[in-house]
């Protein structure tokens, strides 16, 4: 009987490689769900700002074109706040118009909206303290010293030249530039093709 009871206790509880297998797979799932955790934790990412900074510019030179007048993008340096500011470019007057008329001889277009009033922001975008600017080009000239900076999108679709260099604390670095003749806004990721 004694020899029985010495078998029992053998198979009661986890042999130490039993444990160490599931420690191991326990320690895989955690390594490989991290990455996503931290995404979801930290939504101020060097990714939100480029994608709030594009869409401001987006913004503003569809109004410029839209609305027929200069649209500013306004760089506040030091709060780390980028604004659409409408500009003092006069809208096209009801005359200078080519004339439209209807069949029955009515102007059939709507009638122009009043353009938004000069030095009022109407968009903003406030970045992340996580996120420092590394520079600031505007005409080929270093204005990362300024406080205020200002870019401006014009009727024709175009826009100032313009680079922005963004840095987090995690040392991603993003340059977000203008196209000059389109006035679009895109990024480069890879520091060695930062223009």
């Amino acid at each position: 009987m004694i020899s029985d009871r010495t078998i029992d206790r053998r198979h009661e509880g986890f042999t130490l490689i039993e444990i160490m297998v599931v420690c191991a797979i326990i320690g895989i799932i955690i390594t490989i769900s991290v990455p996503a955790i931290y995404r979801v934790l930290h939504p101020e990412s060097m990714t939100k700002a480029v994608k709030d900074i594009i869409e401001l510019c987006e913004d503003a030179r569809s109004r410029a074109v839209l609305e027929n007048t200069t649209v500013t993008m306004v760089l506040h340096t030091a709060e780390k706040r980028l604004e659409l500011v409408a500009g003092a470019t006069p809208r096209t007057s009801v005359p200078d118009r080519l004339e439209s008329l209807s069949v029955s001889g009515e102007e059939w277009r709507m009638p122009e909206s009043p353009a938004p009033a000069s030095g009022k922001a109407f968009s903003s975008v406030k970045l992340s303290d996580r996120i420092m600017i590394e520079g600031i080009r505007l005409h080929l000239r270093d204005f990362t010293d300024d406080e205020v900076v200002s870019v401006n999108f014009y009727p024709n679709g175009t826009s100032d030249e313009f680079s922005l260099f963004l840095v987090n604390d995690q040392n991603e670095a993003r340059q977000i530039y203008l196209e000059v003749v389109t006035g679009t806004a895109d990024y480069e990721v890879d520091r060695l093709k930062f223009r």
